[in-house]
């Protein structure tokens, strides 16, 4: 008898590790048919940086807005509204900002949790491409359905400890939203971004060239890739 509790007992170990081991591989899988459906690893990582022009639309108001950034060295957002300059600042080390709608009628460090949260978008090369070599991990959390699609949950954690889930379709492996959870004013809010009309770039890449978060949203009218950007523009105060 003991001997038959010894060997199912060793039965289910063995289950667990299989389907602990699947479950791994069917993550890695997910990810590999994402980040190929977006062009593959070998094209993402020849971006080094990026200038983007657009407008951000809020409320039927649209805002003019140029983005440029250098992989993993910094980004810079200009835009302006009723003659006020709107300027976002991110290095790896710190962040500013004038937003004189908010107060902000000069150049100001953010705070440490402002920082933090968006100190990962200097990734230029999809946050999936090299993700392990990155420093973040990823938990595959099921499958979820919304307007009759069906979506992997593939929640990623940050080196810096941010999180987000991604809803990847199953069908085009093309990520539908994001869900994030960020701090404001000392309080964490959860935010949803819907990422939609997406296009295929000279480089290769297939990327959104819309964005709907919580009623705010950001169109791309032209992208530029690899032209050359000047570091200063990231000087702060």
């Amino acid at each position: 008898m003991k001997s038959l509790f010894s060997k199912l007992g060793l039965m289910m170990l063995v289950l667990v590790f299989t389907a602990v081991n699947g479950f791994s591989q069917t993550v890695d899988e997910v990810i590999a048919k994402h980040v190929d459906a977006t062009g593959g690893a070998e094209k993402w990582r020849q971006i080094n940086s990026m200038k983007v022009e657009g407008y951000i639309e809020v409320q039927g108001i649209q805002i003019p807005f140029t983005q440029q950034a250098i992989h993993n060295t910094g980004w810079r957002l200009d835009a302006e509204f009723q003659g006020m300059q709107i300027i976002q600042i991110v290095t790896p080390t710190k962040s500013w900002s004038q937003n004189p709608f908010g107060g902000k009628t000069e150049l100001e460090p953010a705070s440490e949790d402002e920082h933090k949260q968006q100190v990962d978008e200097l990734d230029l090369q999809n946050e999936f491409v090299d993700w392990k070599a990155k420093g973040s991990s990823v938990e595959l959390l099921g499958k979820d359905e919304e307007d009759g699609n069906e979506y992997y949950k593939v929640r990623m954690t940050t080196k810096t400890q941010n999180q987000n889930v991604y809803y990847i379709d199953v069908k085009s492996y093309l990520v539908y939203k994001t869900v994030s959870t960020t701090k404001m004013q000392g309080q964490e809010m959860e935010a949803t971004t819907k990422l939609l009309d997406y296009k295929e770039l000279p480089i290769g890449v297939k990327i959104p060239h819309k964005t709907d978060m919580m009623g705010q949203v950001l169109v791309l009218e032209k992208i530029n890739i690899n032209e050359t950007i000047d570091t200063k523009l990231f000087a702060g105060k």
